[in-house]
């Protein structure tokens, strides 16, 4: 499966909850206004237009500020940085004999 589809789908499955949350605030911040669209079938219907305007707005504003994040960090860029292994080099043996030979030292002098 090819990794744009990967992030996409789980960017999507990120999303869900915060809308949900989201577009119950919304509801709770209409009700509290004293909103009433009425009863029946034509006002459920009526009811969604002020919530849904407003999470499809807050939405796209999130989807841009992804998007943006996204080619920041270099998602889109079709390059793929090759995985080698790396392994510790006499140098960094050294470092590592060096750094532990002066914590000892270190912890040697508070002790006295």
């Amino acid at each position: 499966m090819p990794v744009d589809y990967t992030l996409m789908f789980l960017i999507a499955l990120r999303f869900i909850p915060s809308l949900q949350l989201e577009g119950k605030r919304i509801h709770e911040a209409q009700l509290a206004r004293a909103y009433n669209p009425g009863k029946g079938l034509a006002g459920k219907i009526r009811g969604l237009f002020p919530i849904i305007i407003p999470l499809v707005s807050n939405s796209l504003g999130k989807a841009t500020v992804l998007g943006l994040t996204i080619d920041l960090r270099g998602y889109r860029s079709g390059r793929r940085t090759p995985m080698r292994d790396l392994s510790p080099s006499r140098t960094d043996v050294a470092g590592i004999c060096c750094m532990g030979l002066l914590v000892a030292g270190y912890f040697a002098v508070l002790l006295v």
